[in-house]
């Protein structure tokens, strides 16, 4: 019963990771400079369909998503040139092409209970909130019941999963300690189809605008790009 129970969870995972992970689809703003530079990636990397989807982040890179879905962040697709955006997508590539698909699968299925109970525990809290700004507006009791009610519940959710949730943030920061290989390899890719010139730019480009301090894993991440462009 517990393989059974951990199967599902596993074939149901990829349903809700869109939910959770906060993919969305490109935006018409959006989706013109990604179709074309998606186009182009895959057409230099010789793979057929993938399925593009945008992270709400500041990051030059996105989380690794489930299968055949690759994901860009809203800050590369927003403000990138043509060439860096293509460098970044063939990087994101280079995270689920052959065999690497198999460690991003792996990692996604870690991370995602992390991410998916703190989203339950954002979820139960939300409404108290708007909750509060209603009752104080309406100042009637009944407004205030409803807010403590809300919070009772909120707060019974929160103690159910505060234990699985600490279990799931620390696997999930144990699947981070080798991901510094994951970006090594997935960087080998962009520059094995010819997008290393590019995506070194645009990694020096977010370290020399960083709001605070210094980015050691990108300065790491030039060093090695440099290093493979020889």
């Amino acid at each position: 019963m517990a393989v059974v129970a951990v199967w599902g969870l596993m074939l149901l995972a990829p349903l809700g990771a869109g939910r959770v992970y906060g993919y969305r689809e490109p935006r018409s703003a959006e989706r013109v400079q990604l179709e074309q530079a998606w186009r182009d990636v895959r057409r230099r990397a010789g793979v057929g369909a993938y399925r593009l989807v945008v992270v709400e982040s500041d990051e030059l890179n996105a989380c690794v998503p489930f299968g055949r879905t690759v994901a860009v962040t809203s800050a590369s697709a927003r403000s990138l040139p043509p060439g860096r955006l293509e460098a970044v997508l063939a990087h994101e590539l280079g995270h689920v092409l052959g065999w690497r698909a198999v460690p991003a699968f792996v990692h996604a299925q870690v991370t995602l209970p992390s991410r998916a109970l703190l989203w339950t525990l954002r979820r139960a809290w939300a409404p108290v909130g708007p909750m509060w700004k209603r009752a104080v507006k309406w100042h009637r009791p009944i407004g205030f019941v409803l807010v403590f009610l809300l919070a009772v519940v909120a707060a019974v959710v929160s103690v159910v999963v505060a234990l699985p949730a600490g279990v799931a943030y620390v696997a999930a920061l144990g699947a981070r300690l080798p991901g510094g290989r994951g970006e090594g390899r997935a960087d080998a890719v962009a520059v094995r189809i010819g997008f290393g010139a590019e995506l070194v730019a645009a990694v020096e480009d977010r370290i020399e605008h960083a709001r605070h301090g210094l980015p050691l894993h990108l300065v790491r991440r030039a060093q090695g790009l440099r290093r493979r462009l020889g």
